[in-house]
């Protein structure tokens, strides 16, 4: 499943073709809108990459501040050469330029590999960058970048990841979440999301047999403390 669903990934790329203009800052929340909570069929197809001609507009719209010439991609300091992707350990990569946040200067790239995909966060001014193994949202001061990942991102992250963005410096921090998902920050330092109610586990930690209601997921936050991010546990 894995593999069908990165071929289906076809970056699109292009020269920008349209007058340049003030460009939104990125939004992927409809990447975990369109997905449902738990794993099953059709999960992973809320992911808005590789959609022909989304590239070229993000482009057009960051007003000179990224370039694509072929295969190179320039975003200040930052130039990264697509390699395509054919097949297992050829160290292919893929990128495609999805968008940025004017309130911390950060730029946005999907990164494709075989059998395995991230979010590069990137700073174009120092050449710094960040993977993030989901869909990356920014809090509304913009400087703290959340994830979460659960079995419909198609790849071994499970949990959250959140990364500061202070003093020029990416710090990141990985918190254990059961089968996270929904993510809304609520502040700069809370965001709420669902996680898997822990009865839904036996005695062992084994995951209950069958399907799994909505209900079986819980909504709780995680909040910065004393400068560490920490999930405040779900109610069973």
């Amino acid at each position: 499943m894995r593999r069908v669903f990165l071929a289906s990934v076809a970056l699109a790329s292009g020269l920008a073709a349209q007058p340049a203009f003030a460009a939104p800052d990125l939004d992927l929340r409809d990447n975990y809108a369109h997905r449902r909570c738990h794993g099953g069929e059709n999960t992973g197809e809320g992911l808005t990459v590789g959609v022909p001609g989304q590239e070229t507009k993000a482009i057009a719209a960051s007003q000179g501040r990224v370039k694509r010439s072929g295969k190179m991609l320039t975003l200040g300091k930052v130039r990264l050469k697509t390699r395509m992707v054919d097949g297992e350990g050829d160290g292919g990569e893929e990128f495609e330029y999805l968008g940025g946040w004017a309130r911390s200067g950060l730029e946005v790239v999907f990164v494709l590999r075989y059998e395995d995909l991230a979010w590069r966060l990137i700073d174009p001014r120092s050449g710094q960058s960040v993977e993030m193994g989901g869909p990356p949202l920014a809090s509304p001061g913009g400087k703290a970048i959340a994830a979460v990942g659960d079995d419909s991102l198609i790849n071994e992250f499970n949990g959250i990841e959140i990364v500061d963005y202070k003093d020029g410096r990416f710090e990141s921090q990985a918190i254990d979440a059961d089968y996270a998902c929904d993510p809304v920050w609520l502040s700069d330092e809370v965001l709420q999301l669902k996680v898997l109610s822990p009865k839904y586990r036996d005695r062992n930690g084994e995951l209950l047999a069958g399907e799994l209601p909505l209900s079986a997921w819980r909504t709780t936050k995680v909040v910065r403390k004393n400068g560490e991010w920490t999930l405040i546990a779900p109610h069973p």
